[in-house]
């Protein structure tokens, strides 16, 4: 089972809310030239780092956007797949059915595994009718392009055959800056010794990061205490974080 976000609610990823520093500056720049871009095509994207460097949140603000100034009647589709089943059943049924693409102006898939072979056919099949339709398909994965697709090399070269990006991860202070801007999403206030402890101590991946943030909010609440670093120490030593 995966998650098909509908393009049409406000999104929580955008390029006014991304933090950009070092490792996703260039990302970030050739995404946005392509979006006022004065031809309009869209490559096919392959986006790829290791986890938490921003990844998912890039994809879904250049999906967003890109449909947003594509014409009416066509829209883009963000597919993701579910940690506990992760299978791709959306690209299955895209692959069996590919008149269900015709409006499609683009498909992101975000989180794509090393590709086996069931997972390297649907998708030679997806990106030959979206490549014949002048639609494009966006990959975001951990594997970089060497590895990405091990057992045909073919296929991994008409899938990079666009434009390939990599996202690297951030220094300890901008990772201290995404931790705080994070948090105030969730209204939820970080000290900065305390941002300072989880990015040093804790862990550099900004998506354990944001888990270990959901933790704190929840415990602090419970417990009715602020955030501060002897509560991290206490739910450390009850094995809670």
């Amino acid at each position: 089972m995966q998650l098909v976000l509908p393009l049409s609610t406000p999104p929580r990823y955008t390029f006014d809310n991304l933090i950009v520093h070092e490792g996703n500056e260039g990302a970030v720049t050739a995404l946005r030239s392509l979006l006022f871009s004065p031809d309009g095509v869209l490559p096919h994207i392959f986006l790829f780092g290791p986890p938490g460097t921003g990844k998912t949140h890039l994809l879904h603000a250049f999906i967003t956007e890109w449909e947003q100034k594509s014409a009416p009647g066509t829209h883009a589709r963000i597919i993701i797949p579910q940690k506990a089943e992760p299978r791709f059943e959306e690209l299955e049924e895209l692959a069996a059915r590919p008149d269900l693409m015709d409006s499609l102006v683009a498909l992101a898939v975000d989180d794509v595994p090393r590709i086996d072979r069931e997972l390297g056919s649907l998708l030679l099949v997806i990106f030959n009718k979206l490549t014949r339709m002048g639609a494009a398909l966006l990959i975001a994965s951990c594997e970089s392009p060497a590895h990405f697709s091990p057992d045909d090399p073919h296929l991994r070269s008409r899938i990079l055959s666009g434009l390939v990006l990599e996202l690297t991860p951030p220094e300890d202070p901008v990772r201290m800056l995404i931790l705080d801007k994070m948090a105030r999403d969730k209204n939820v206030r970080i000290p900065r010794e305390v941002a300072g402890y989880l990015v040093t101590r804790k862990s550099r991946n900004i998506k354990e990061l944001e888990r270990i943030v959901d933790i704190l909010d929840r415990k602090s609440l419970q417990l009715k205490r602020r955030i501060t670093v002897p509560l991290i120490k206490l739910l450390e030593e009850d094995g809670l974080l």
